[in-house]
């Protein structure tokens, strides 16, 4: 017997939605349902993406479409909690972009909501099924690296927004929503807890204008057993860099570039982190207790992290 094929509807076409539209498309389990963006033209992108993607009317049009057997949400951070909200209100299954939420009282209350509906629900961060983040965690549970001795995350921008984020810059270049913390670092302070268990955030030093974006932050990661240092800066006339490095007494181990592990003087090729994610979503919708994916709780978690940086 064949498995089953999901349909999916998208809310939020943008940049994100778009690239997730397309691996929808192209992933064996799923076919891309319902579209809706209240930009029409990145409403109109997408759809040359997802050819036979119905263009719901608005977000209560999509969520009610018995053909979406799951809705992702892909719109901005603020707008979150009132969209998961209405989309298990609707008993819909739920992939929502990162991060959860904009703060941390509406990521506890998405979590609420997740509990009390029973559905099934992630959270996107790709790290979460990465192939190079797994052999990573591998390594550390196998006792390869011996003892942890230290363990840094190191993040540069050239710009914030980077460029091709150009299209949400109003969004992303505030202080509200917006900035690299909740954008990029919540994706290894996800992984640090993965790795290591909950953490305390404190902050060091913290670089921002009144109303915009940080530019420089420094701050740490205090786990049970193990202390994160963070260093991120927006540097100007840089390559745009991520280094997740954890040094232990017997070994040291690397995530860099998003998808390649560094480890014994072999660095590996990048793979894409988004068919796997997917095969999660399919799992997840399967019943499977074991998909892998970041839940709601792991996910707000990220956000107490962050925002105790932020504010």
């Amino acid at each position: 017997m064949n498995p089953r094929t999901f349909g999916i509807g998208v809310v939020g076409t943008g940049i994100m939605g778009q690239r997730m539209t397309a691996a929808l498309a192209h992933h064996p389990r799923f076919s891309v349902a319902a579209l809706w963006d209240p930009d029409t033209a990145a409403l109109q992108a997408a759809s040359s993406i997802a050819a036979g993607a119905r263009h719901a009317n608005d977000l209560a049009d999509l969520i009610s479409d018995s053909a979406c057997d799951l809705v992702y949400v892909a719109a901005p951070p603020a707008a979150h909690r009132p969209i998961v909200q209405a989309v298990l209100a609707a008993g819909r299954a739920c992939l929502c972009e990162k991060p959860l939420a904009a703060d941390r009282a509406e990521a506890d209350e998405v979590v609420r909501l997740v509990a009390e509906s029973g559905l099934p629900f992630a959270v996107n961060f790709p790290l979460a099924r990465a192939v190079a983040s797994c052999q990573l965690a591998a390594l550390l549970q196998s006792g390869a690296l011996g003892a942890i001795e230290t363990a840094t995350i190191e993040l540069r921008f050239a710009r914030w927004p980077r460029q091709w984020q150009a299209g949400a810059t109003d969004w992303l270049n505030g202080s509200v929503e917006g900035g690299f913390s909740r954008e990029v670092l919540s994706h290894f302070v996800f992984l640090a807890e993965r790795l290591f268990g909950p953490a305390e955030a404190t902050v060091s030093r913290l670089t921002r204008e009144p109303g915009r974006a940080e530019t420089a932050l420094q701050a740490r990661l205090q786990h049970a057993n193990v202390t994160v240092l963070i260093d991120a800066a927006v540097a100007g006339d840089v390559a745009d860099h991520n280094r997740f490095e954890i040094v232990g007494s017997r070994s040291t181990a690397a995530l860099t570039s998003w998808t390649r592990l560094e480890y014994r003087g072999q660095i590996s090729d990048r793979v894409d982190p988004t068919p796997g994610t997917l095969d999660g979503v399919a799992a997840l919708l399967d019943g499977q207790r074991d998909h892998g994916l970041a839940t709601a709780e792991q996910a707000a978690s990220v956000v107490r992290c962050i925002e105790a940086m932020l504010n």
